[in-house]
């Protein structure tokens, strides 16, 4: 990596460490936020206002407790308030993000879109995203490194069990929902990407992030990472680490393996081809079924 990205990626990084997002450009392009002020010092009121009127300040707690799975009673019943203001915003996608594809579907939208992380990075994240009209299906995201010479999922680390979705906030968090803008959907895919090259680069996962299960945490989570508890602004190691090690880590893995898929995530073949091949996408009602 270039020293003036590394640079770049290290002070993005220590303002997510101070709950100050960044900006996030045309194109997917990632940068630090120089007028902004932490978080912390905010009402939460002035800060939702704030989340409304913005387009390029990216708000998340990234959770992967957020395994948004479709409704076991799934409908194909399609929302026309869904369909009209999601169509409607293609153009102001391709506009802000303008390596995008779009397949349009009866029931639903399919995005391939680009996003470049970093001015001078060669390693560009790829998202697949699922965009159904019924109110009862979510919307769902995958991420890949893409390059001349193959695609790499991107994970585990805050990805959905156990079809591999990207999980960029915590749900609960209200940070975006169901018709919010897509343009602030891959915002949010970005700065997610962003944190995972930091990993990469840095090792730890920069700013806070939602990890509620103790033997999770033991896994994932590094002392000096934030805890991923519920409202924690503490580090790992000053919060939740000497508890969770004192726990029966036997009885927590075998708990956690039986209700997340032996602990198994993976994006599906018929995601991954679509990344490899470019070729037509498959059915919304397949991956809603994932």
């Amino acid at each position: 990596m270039h020293i003036n990205s590394q640079n770049i990626l290290e002070k993005i990084g220590c303002q997510l460490d101070n709950n100050i997002f960044p900006l996030v450009k045309n194109g997917g392009i990632v940068m630090p936020n120089d007028s902004a002020v932490s978080l912390s010092t905010m009402g939460e009121e002035k800060e939702n206002e704030r989340k409304r009127k913005r387009r390029s300040k990216t708000r998340s707690r990234n959770g992967t407790t957020g395994r948004e799975r479709a409704s076991d009673q799934t409908s194909s019943i399609i929302c026309t308030d869904f369909q009209t203001q999601y169509e409607s915003e293609l153009n102001a996608v391709l506009e802000a993000y303008p390596k995008t594809r779009v397949w349009r579907q009866p029931d639903g939208l399919l995005l391939l879109t680009e996003s470049a992380l970093l001015a001078s990075n060669h390693l560009p994240a790829t998202f697949f995203i699922m965009i159904p009209y019924a109110k009862t299906e979510v919307v769902k995201g995958w991420g890949f490194w893409t390059s001349a010479i193959g695609i790499e999922w991107i994970g585990p680390r805050h990805t959905n069990f156990p079809d591999g979705s990207i999980c960029a906030f915590e749900p609960s968090d209200g940070t975006w929902s169901k018709g919010d803008p897509i343009i602030e959907l891959i915002d949010l895919y970005s700065l997610w990407a962003l944190r995972h090259i930091h990993l990469k680069i840095f090792g730890r996962w920069p700013g806070r992030q939602a990890v509620h299960f103790p033997y999770e945490r033991i896994l994932e989570l590094r002392s000096d990472e934030y805890c991923g508890c519920k409202h924690s602004d503490k580090l790992y190691g000053e919060c939740c680490q000497k508890n969770d090690l004192k726990r029966n880590r036997v009885s927590d893995a075998v708990n956690f393996t039986i209700t997340f898929h032996n602990g198994f995530r993976n994006p599906p073949d018929i995601v991954t081809n679509i990344i490899l091949y470019r070729t037509n996408p498959p059915k919304i009602n397949d991956l809603v079924s994932l």
